[in-house]
């Protein structure tokens, strides 16, 4: 993977309007996605107003919160969805507008550049903490640049990874495709061996979470077996990518294990569909765990069951 961030500060801050800065495919096709209704065949339309991404960079601009963004070079995957993001949020951002409130605290596990971590810094404000766990070190520094581009100072980067205990682990990483970066068996060949840490551990020496988004490519059970204290104790809202192809890599009961281990806490989970907030039907691609007993349950529900989420939820 290939980033390189401008480090020009800013000259306004959140909030203030803007362009997006790109190919003029791009921006259309960001403009079609943002208009378009959410049905089968809207991610090929839109594709092919794209085109193929031969275009290597700069590209600026605001996503649709105000939060800025300028890099020199968008080889990487991520860092091209940006662009589209200047026309509509992220798939999930009404989760963290709905569950986080000034002053909370958001553990976003598997940042990437930071998408999520702009978007929950913009909930949390200023007297708020977002604490993005990012072990792959060019999108933790593009991550790092943009809040500091933002002047973030409520977003705290950290280079650990989160799984089940402390350690090492090694991950494989995709070029051009920093969000498909996971970890990999112990024995198989590592690109990348970086430290872990569990949200146990982090929560005893940090701001424990209001909200934790976890996405790591189908290593979510292992995070949660590193937060089960937590889980009990603080009772955080959670939301995570449960797609069968990522789970997959943990085996064929991964995804049943995991349900177990947030069902053993008391939660209950809910898919993010076209409709709102479902409590029942196959799991939808990223789902959102809830303890009843959290005293946020009962409003977040009520809104989110009212909150459409769009087919594609991967950006």
């Amino acid at each position: 993977m290939t980033f390189a961030v401008s480090r020009t500060a800013a000259t306004t801050g959140p909030g203030a309007g803007g362009t997006a800065g790109g190919p003029l495919r791009w921006r259309a096709a960001g403009r079609l996605a943002a208009a378009l209704p959410d049905v089968r065949g809207r991610d090929r339309v839109t594709g092919w107003v794209r085109g193929t991404p031969r275009f290597t960079g700069p590209v600026h601009g605001r996503l649709t919160n105000g939060m800025a963004f300028e890099l020199a070079d968008c080889c990487d995957g991520s860092a091209r969805d940006l662009v589209e993001l200047c026309y509509r949020p992220p798939a999930l951002a009404a989760v963290f507008d709905t569950v986080l409130r000034p002053g909370d605290c958001c553990y976003d596990v598997g940042a990437n550049i930071g998408v999520y971590t702009l978007w929950a810094a913009g909930a949390v404000g200023r007297t708020g903490e977002v604490h993005a766990f990012e072990p792959v070190p060019e999108p933790r520094a593009v991550l790092a640049a943009l809040a500091a581009r933002n002047g973030l100072s409520q977003v705290r980067p950290t280079a650990w990874a989160v799984g089940a205990t402390t350690g090492t682990v090694g991950l494989r990483r995709h070029p051009g495709a920093s969000g498909l970066t996971h970890q990999v068996p112990a024995g198989d060949t590592a690109e990348l061996t970086v430290p872990t840490t569990t949200l146990d551990q982090h929560a005893t020496r940090h701001r424990p979470p209001d909200l934790i988004k976890i996405d790591v490519e189908g290593f979510e059970l292992e995070v949660l077996l590193g937060a089960t204290e937590l889980l009990r104790a603080r009772r955080p809202a959670v939301l995570l990518e449960m797609l069968p192809s990522h789970l997959a890599r943990r085996g064929g009961r991964a995804q049943g294990e995991l349900v177990g281990v947030l069902a053993a806490a008391g939660y209950r989970l809910f898919n993010l569909t076209r409709r709102g907030l479902a409590g029942q039907g196959e799991f939808s691609a990223n789902v959102l765990a809830l303890h009843p007993g959290w005293a946020r349950f009962d409003p977040v529900v009520a809104a989110l069951r009212r909150t459409p989420f769009p087919r594609n939820q991967t950006t």
